[in-house]
């Protein structure tokens, strides 16, 4: 991937800005820190991968905007690319794919997001990862791999070189390992079982042989026993007949005595009811007399109540009139009172009207000296009027004068603040520092917990499959039982037939079904058992990754707001120079405000004008306090104006007052008269007098009408007895034809209980002379159940010995099925675990190290001969003696790196800075470089973006010596950096820079 043109808009310090490719081989990106270096660098990762530094999307966007666009244009295998990428704030993005063509922009892009970066990765054949660790050399990364302890380097070589997808196949390999093993185990447990049963078979076959005899025995006496049972019972038939006939006339004679009783209850009833009607019938006068009392005081009653109704509404009608002819008379008297009211105060006002105009005497003096005051004031307004110009511009001059000595003292205590925070922040340097470095080693030692969190997500996974299999394992079984519980229920109805020719079997064929039916459901009960253990301790295993899991979660919470510290105390320790330049600054400015307020030389212009305008008022020979004086005494004397003619006005209303005044009297006279006539002959007292006519021409008496309603309580009920009355009228001649009905039907049942008597007693003479065979009977039926109930057991064990040896014929097929599946279980569980060690860290992924350690070493060498002129060598030993054994002892593995000059080799913490960071860059750079060429992508693009401060000269002229010697390796090579002297040494530079509107670029040769 060869970069020919990005362009930038909103993209973290950068606003607008666009960087051309064309013509750049060997390039340095220079600026100070934070100036925006390595953020034009992730303007390119996350075009094309979509990945940065950042911990959100979000924090992409430049402060301020609500969105942001990369441009990216790159050659790769000859063909001219195109990516656009765009992200809303707190929304969504857009990203497009495009290849150039004879016709213009060809689009690459899929249907989606997902869709066009599986394309661009399809095109590059390198991914994010792949591309940091080897074109991308980042800031802070370059001796990550050397301070690591030797298994940790060969960890993230593995990484490096993503071997990861070894160690899941490793685990895939392992699992089925495991289930082959377990399945391996229940065989061989199954086939112990089926080994012991065969070991019956014998035993069974005798046990057969001997309850066929038995068997044969009983049912001879079986015989004998039901041929005696059969005579007794024909006898003892005979008797039963008798008895049963005997008991039929019992009952019957029970039911007609029943019968009579019921008969004998009805008749007693209906002549309680004739006694009943018979008392209300001698009564007939007296409930009739009264009756017709209740309908008359029931008419006089209705009528009342109409009288009533009309009485109540004239009432009504009274009370309105009554409540309108007061309301009328109230307004009346109301208005009286205002006008009387009235009138007394307008005698008030006339009474302290008069004693005005006594008390207010002769003011001509005063009015003369008002005259000449008027005339001195009028002289000095005209001496002010030409004044006053002057007078304005002297208070503008003031004025200005103060703005001026404001501004200089506010500009002076806002420095004096800004040094303040600027002191604040210089104090907290060292401890910014402190907490950027603590960051940096939690955010490492998160990191390692969310890969060995990922590898107990992955156990855990694996323990869920496993349930899994248990769980779809038991439910087979849990149906194949209730299939079995289902041909039990069959077997156990009457008539049963074989389930699987529909024939109907005999005793023995049942028995035996039957037993090998239950067989198979113990043996489906044990497997089903076994499945439920091994379940329950997958799941106890899930929990306890579950709890590992939910621990790791709550140690990683915090990991976000720990990235979000660091980048932003990385990006606050940038800024410390600028922080510094500003401190001196204000220094300078600060001692040149205290100068000029101390002496007083501000405003020169201003102070001259002030004084030229203070001379110029000085010669009018004008006081403003004595015309203010004159003032006063003016404003003092005007009061005898305000009270001449406050006298006028006081006559005036005088003269209205004693106007007014008749016409008042005249009014209350008028209302007075008009409230009399109201009283006595105004038309709502007229209507009422109507309506108190109309109330005694209705004579309404309440007592009588209440007596009225007591006497139609008392006799409410006779109306009831009246009722009854009618009621028994009807009744009395159907009750007496039911009593004569009840005494004849009680007759014919007398004679009939004399005749089933006679009957019962001729049979039961006839049953007593019969013998009883009861007894005999049922010790015969007791011997007969008893062989039988033997010949039905003899059966079933039969059928239980016929069902064993039965099952005994299937477990040896088992047996030999089985023996055939464990020795296929055993061989895969040795191919899988030969294969989880193959792919194993040990195996294949060990074996890769191996084979790539040895061209990783060469790389590394030749790259530091360049940059240290052949004084330095490294070596990696992936194999030594473990520590305290003899010299016969086995190795152990291990990634060690020995570095070598001219006076030996010694430990990597004895080089000095420089030289550290050559052997780091070396090694760094020849893990890129097979990076690159193990993706099939030839490495055309190298970015370095590391410090170069533990340089001296010798060593920056080294490293530029050894980026030179490898650039006819590379189509473009990108050098961050910030030293002055080492951007020098570039033709080409890209100054990176800061202003108000963002980051800006500016391309040097």
């Amino acid at each position: 991937m060869i970069p020919r043109k990005l362009t930038l808009k909103n993209f973290l310090s950068y606003r607008s800005t666009n960087l051309d490719f064309n013509g750049l081989h060997t390039a340095c990106i220079c600026g100070a820190n934070g100036a925006g270096k390595s953020s034009l660098l992730e303007a390119i990762t996350w075009v094309v991968w979509g990945k940065t530094r950042t911990v959100s999307d979000d924090d992409i966007i430049h402060l301020g905007e609500k969105n942001t666009r990369v441009d990216f244009e790159f050659i790769y295998n000859k063909e001219y690319y195109r990516i656009i990428r765009t992200r809303q704030r707190k929304g969504s993005g857009t990203l497009d794919f495009q290849i150039v063509s004879s016709n213009g922009y060809k689009s690459l892009s899929g249907k989606g997001l997902k869709d066009t970066q599986d394309n661009i990765l399809n095109c590059l054949k390198i991914d994010y990862d792949t591309f940091i660790n080897s074109a991308y050399l980042r800031q802070g990364r370059a001796d990550e791999f050397m301070l690591r302890k030797p298994a940790e380097r060969k960890k993230i070589l593995a990484d490096l070189l993503k071997l990861e997808q070894y160690e899941k196949l490793a685990e895939s390999a392992k699992d089925s390992a495991k289930q082959y093993k377990i399945r391996s185990e229940e065989i061989a447990r199954n086939l112990e079982d089926i080994l012991s049963q065969l070991e019956e078979k014998q035993a069974i076959n005798l046990e057969l042989e001997n309850t066929e005899k038995d068997l044969q025995y009983l049912q001879l006496k079986e015989e004998e026993k039901s041929i005696k049972l059969k005579e007794i019972n024909l006898l003892h038939s005979q008797r039963d007949s008798l008895h049963d006939r005997v008991l039929w006339q019992r009952n019957q004679l029970d039911n007609i005595i029943q019968r009579i009783k019921t008969l004998e209850t009805e008749k007693m009833g209906v002549d309680e009811e004739i006694n009943k009607l018979n008392i209300i019938l001698e009564q007939k006068s007296i409930i009739t007399e009264k009756y017709q009392d209740l309908q008359d005081l029931r008419v006089e009653d209705q009528q009342l109540n109409d009288r009533f109704q009309i009485y109540q509404n004239l009432l009504t009608k009274k009370q309105k009139l009554e409540e309108n002819l007061r309301e009328e008379s109230n307004n009346l008297i109301l208005n009286i009172q205002k006008e009387k009211t009235n009138l007394e105060n307008l005698i008030k006002q006339q009474e302290e009207l008069e004693k005005i105009v006594i008390k207010t005497g002769d003011l001509t003096t005063e009015i003369q000296a008002l005259k000449m005051c008027r005339e001195r004031l009028k002289q000095l307004d005209e001496i002010q009027k030409d004044i006053v110009p002057f007078l304005q511009q002297q208070q503008n001059l003031k004025t200005a004068l103060e703005r001026e000595l404001a501004k200089l003292e506010m500009e002076l205590e806002r420095i004096k603040q800004e040094e303040m925070n600027l002191h604040v922040k210089l104090a907290e340097v060292p401890k910014k520092r402190q907490d950027f470095f603590n960051l940096e080693k939690q955010l490492k030692e998160l990191e390692n917990k969310k890969n060995y969190q990922k590898r107990v997500q992955e156990k855990g996974e694996s323990q869920k499959s496993l349930i899994e299999i248990y769980l779809n394992n038991q439910k087979t079984i849990e149906k194949q039982i209730e299939k079995l519980h289902q041909k039990l229920d069959i077997l156990n109805q009457d008539h049963a037939v074989c389930p699987l020719c529909d024939r109907e079997l005999d005793d023995n064929h049942l028995t035996h079904v039957i037993m090998k039916t239950r067989e198979e459901e113990k043996q489906l009960e044990s497997e089903s058992w076994h499945y439920k253990t091994e379940k329950r301790n997958c799941e106890r295993e899930l929990e306890k990754l579950r709890l590992e899991y939910g621990k790791l979660n709550q140690e990683l919470v915090n990991e976000n707001i720990l990235k979000q510290s660091y980048i932003k105390l990385e990006n606050q320790l940038d800024s410390i120079e600028d922080i510094y330049n500003q401190y001196e600054k204000n220094q300078a400015e600060k001692e040149k405000l205290t100068q000029l307020l101390t002496s007083g030389n501000y405003a020169p212009e201003i102070q001259q004008q002030l004084l030229e305008i203070q001379n110029t008022i000085e010669s009018f020979n004008y006081n403003e306090k004595d015309h203010a004086l004159l003032r006063q005494e003016e404003s003092n004397l005007r009061k005898v104006e305000y009270q001449q003619l406050k006298i006028k006005d006081v006559q005036n209303d005088l003269n209205k007052l004693l106007k007014r005044k008749p016409e008042l009297d005249n009014k209350i006279n008028e209302l007075e008269l008009e409230f009399k006539k109201l009283t006595e002959n105004s038309s709502l007292q007229l209507k009422i007098n109507e309506i108190n006519r109309e109330i005694q021409e209705i004579n309404y008496d309440s007592n009588y009408h209440q007596n009225i309603r007591q006497n139609l309580q008392q006799l409410q009920s006779y109306e009831f007895q009246y009722l009854q009355l009618q009621e028994g009228k009807k009744q009395h001649p159907q009750l007496e034809k039911k009593l004569q009905q009840l005494t004849t039907n009680l007759d014919n049942y007398q004679q009939e209980k004399l005749t089933t008597e006679t009957e019962l007693k001729a049979i039961e003479e006839q049953l007593s002379s019969l013998k009883d065979y009861s007894l005999e009977l049922q010790t015969l039926q007791q011997q007969w159940e008893q062989y039988r109930k033997n010949i039905d057991d003899l059966f079933r064990k039969k059928g239980g010995l016929e069902q064993s040896l039965a099952t005994l014929k299937d477990r040896e097929k088992d047996r030999l099925k089985l023996e055939k599946i464990l020795e296929e279980c055993q061989k895969n569980y040795r191919i899988y675990q030969e294969l989880s060690i193959a792919f194993g860290k040990n195996g294949i992924q060990s074996l890769m190290i191996e084979n790539i350690l040895p061209q990783l070493e060469t790389e590394a060498n030749n790259l530091l001969a360049r940059l240290t002129g052949s004084q330095l060598h490294v070596q990696f030993l992936t194999q030594k003696p473990k520590a305290r054994s003899s010299k016969s002892a086995s190795l152990k593995d291990t990634l060690d790196i020995i570095i070598a000059d001219s006076q030996g080799t010694r430990s990597y913490e004895t080089y000095s800075g420089g030289e550290a960071f050559r052997i780091n860059f070396a090694i760094r750079l020849a893990i890129s470089r097979i990076l690159a060429q193990r993706s099939g992508t030839p490495l055309q693009l190298l970015i370095v973006d590391e410090g170069f401060g533990t340089q001296d000269s010798e060593g920056c002229d080294r490293l530029i010596a050894a980026l030179n010697a490898i650039a006819e390796d590379f189509a473009c090579i990108l050098t961050v950096t910030h030293m002055p002297q080492f951007k020098e040494a570039f033709q080409t530079r890209i100054e990176v820079y800061k202003t108000e509107e963002g980051s800006k670029i500016r391309l040097s040769t």
